[in-house]
């Protein structure tokens, strides 16, 4: 699946955004969500990412389910073959232990009350019928400005494309963006564009740096 068509808006002159990842961002931590899965099936708490890391047909299907070239049955078939788990559901298995974090949705609907333009940019491995989708019950479209997920549009982060696609969306120039997230590997293709790219870990140290960032402290 490509990119979609879309009417691109000029930046505002000036006006500020807020880039949000989604899981281990609005949500609790994504990656120790994993470890306890894995530790709760009797697996090495890390299976998942090392998984990932070293089998090439698992980091395809990560890369083609995020980007929708695969359903999600077919992802989980392919992690579940490695994990040595039934397939079945493993999606939202996987990512069952996630809950709202709210000083993260706090931080967002008072940016947002206070003129700056926020979005989510989110990697999920959601196509296909019966797919379990992680942001169900977060409301985003309501919250948010602009919400790009990467099986909806077909490019995921760190490809390029996808931030420009944020961007063009909320109308914002790089240089007055702040995004975050909680992948490492995630922040150097907007920095590279010309964004305020923040590592997410703690919201008690992280909530309070973007409202510096933003001027809302």
């Amino acid at each position: 699946m490509g990119s979609p068509t879309m009417r691109v808006d000029p930046p505002v002159p000036g006006r500020r955004g807020l880039i949000l990842d989604f899981a281990g961002v609005l949500t609790t931590d994504f990656f120790g969500t994993l470890r306890d899965f894995c530790a709760a099936e009797g697996l090495p708490p890390d299976a998942i990412e090392q998984l990932v890391r070293t089998d090439a047909r698992a980091r395809k299907a990560v890369a083609d389910a995020e980007c929708g070239r695969i359903s999600q049955r077919e992802f989980d078939a392919v992690l579940g073959a490695g994990l040595g788990l039934p397939a079945e559901g493993l999606s939202a298995r996987m990512t069952a232990g996630l809950r709202p974090s709210a000083p993260v949705l706090d931080l967002a609907g008072r940016a947002r009350a206070a003129g700056v333009a926020t979005a989510v940019l989110s990697n999920y491995w959601g196509a296909g019928p019966g797919a379990h989708d992680i942001h169900a019950g977060y409301d985003l479209d309501r919250r948010f400005d602009v919400v790009v997920i990467s099986h909806l549009v077909g490019v995921r982060k760190p490809e390029e494309p996808a931030y420009r696609l944020v961007l063009d969306k909320l109308g914002v120039a790089p240089e007055d963006c702040v995004f975050t997230d909680d992948n490492r590997s995630h922040l150097p293709p907007a920095e590279a564009l010309g964004m305020i790219a923040l590592p997410f870990a703690d919201p008690g140290r992280d909530v309070p740096e973007i409202e510096r960032l933003l001027g809302l402290a």
